[in-house]
């Protein structure tokens, strides 16, 4: 019995020890292959959770910089460098080109204010409506003709169509709000009424009409009562 016993564990040592040699002798040659194949695979992995944070981070930062520009410059530079970031790129070129275009408008340089108006020379007012106009077809160049960009295109169109307006070109006004009409008419009716309106409204213009930067100071009974004077009549005595 104690003879078994002890050749059952000589046999088990002797398995062990078998196992232990064929393990080290495929460490030897099959384990620095494998090693290599999973730390490639743990570099992989962490590139692509890298990756994917880069790009979370890449989206959020092009948002936060659309909403924290001021100038149309920066919304210019905003659009070159997230093109591929939603519609960061088209609604950047479209608050540029409003910008312009207000500035143009009202007659005042871009970041003056109503108390702190600064004139608009007349070459800078060309200026800003040519960039306006130029900014506004980037942003049609980019049309897909779907749903996705039916908004931003019809807000183009009738964009081009106020550059027009203020160039004192009636007749091209209505050929672009026609266009903004016909872009919007499968699928918001209601934009494509509005731009049809506008369009026919310009036939009835005579003359461009200047917008005041300022409502005019409310009149008081002390400025509509006249003064005595030769060429007007007194108090009846």
């Amino acid at each position: 019995m104690d003879r078994e016993r002890l050749k059952d564990v000589q046999t088990s040592d002797l398995t062990d020890d078998r196992l232990n040699e064929d393990f080290v002798v495929w460490l030897k040659t099959k384990g620095p292959t494998w090693l290599l194949i999973i730390l490639v695979a743990v570099v992989a992995y962490l590139y692509v959770i890298n990756w994917k944070q880069g790009q979370i981070n890449y989206r959020n930062q092009a948002w936060v910089d659309l909403l924290e520009s001021q100038t149309p410059a920066a919304f210019e530079d905003i659009a070159v460098s997230y093109p591929d970031v939603d519609s960061i790129a088209q609604q950047a070129r479209l608050r540029a080109a409003g910008m312009y275009l207000q500035s143009a408008v009202l007659g005042r340089a871009i970041g003056s204010t109503e108390q702190d108006p600064i004139p608009l020379a007349e070459e800078d007012r060309t200026f800003n409506l040519d960039r306006a106009a130029a900014l506004y077809r980037e942003i049609l160049e980019l049309d897909s003709g779907e749903l996705d960009t039916v908004v931003l295109s019809y807000t183009a169109l009738n964009g081009l169509a106020a550059v027009s307006e203020s160039n004192g070109d009636l007749e091209a006004a209505a050929q672009w709000y026609a266009q903004a009409a016909d872009r919007a008419e499968n699928h918001f009716p209601y934009l494509a009424d509005r731009a049809r309106l506008r369009g026919a409204s310009c036939e009835h213009y005579d003359r461009l009409v200047e917008i005041p930067e300022s409502l005019p100071e409310t009149e008081t009974l002390e400025s509509l009562t006249p003064s005595l004077g030769e060429d007007r009549p007194g108090s009846i005595e």
